[in-house]
């Protein structure tokens, strides 16, 4: 049945990642697509020379038929260690068809969503102790994630579920400088989202702060020893940048806090 539905389905989407109704079922189908050239990677593989910080070296995405082949090779490792990624219900090389992470009656959502629509304190410490703990627990059975961003952090009712496999950044990286990594996407993708939530900003720096005690010693200190390099970013004046400069500038001054805390 799934893959009929995926041979039949995935040349008529248009998306790359568009979700599906089968036989009341929600399924999520990935199919192959074109992304970005080796150019949009450089200014990031720029600035990770400059400041000599490993852990910062892009990992690119060219799409196509790698991208697929690449998502169902991770998803089945993480799958193995233990790790709650999604079910892969049918593949080809042009596309996967993915099980949903929740259900009708618990809905997943995206950690971003969840503590965007929090209303307590309370709701906030549990999105972000549940997710921190997760990230933690990858890397204590000695694996990374691939784009560990708070859009790809999924929340249900007693999971934290990861998705977007699409790059390996072990091909790049140490494994530790793949953890490292994965604590710098959580982080960024956080605090510029949020930096117009106070709530959630305020109980955004001890939860980290409790996170990366918890880390593994050697993520920790890697972690520890690449920010004073990224603090040199300082010295730019990204609050006059735009909103997306503010947002990095947001973010760097509470790197500054947690380089003062761990």
């Amino acid at each position: 049945m799934y893959d009929l539905f995926l041979l039949d389905s995935f040349p008529q989407q248009q998306a790359s990642m568009a979700s599906h109704t089968l036989n009341g079922q929600k399924v999520w189908l990935n199919r192959a697509a074109k992304r970005n050239s080796q150019l949009a990677y450089a200014p990031l593989k720029l600035l990770a020379a400059w400041f000599n910080i490993e852990a910062l070296k892009p990992v690119p995405n060219l799409g196509g038929e790698q991208s697929i082949f690449t998502e169902a090779q991770r998803i089945r490792a993480l799958s193995e260690a233990g790790i709650s990624v999604p079910v892969i219900l049918a593949e080809n090389p042009q596309a996967l068809l993915l099980a949903d992470a929740g259900s009708p009656e618990q809905p997943a959502v995206t950690l971003l969503e969840k503590l965007k629509k929090a209303s307590s304190v309370e709701e906030v410490d549990k999105a972000l102790s549940q997710s921190i703990q997760a990230l933690n627990a990858v890397h204590e059975r000695n694996c990374y994630l691939s784009e560990a961003f708070a859009r790809n952090i999924l929340i249900t009712h007693d999971q934290t579920v990861f998705i977007d496999f699409e790059t390996d950044p072990g091909k790049v990286h140490t494994p530790i400088n793949c953890m490292v990594r994965d604590w710098y996407c959580f982080i960024f993708s956080l605090y510029g989202k949020l930096s117009k939530s106070p709530m959630q900003i305020e109980r955004l720096t001890p939860a980290l702060i409790d996170g990366l005690h918890s880390a593994r010693q050697e993520v920790r200190e890697q972690f520890k020893k690449t920010l004073p390099k990224l603090l040199r970013l300082q010295k730019i004046p990204f609050k006059y940048l735009g909103s997306d400069g503010r947002k990095i500038s947001v973010t760097l001054q509470a790197l500054a806090m947690l380089n003062q805390r761990l």
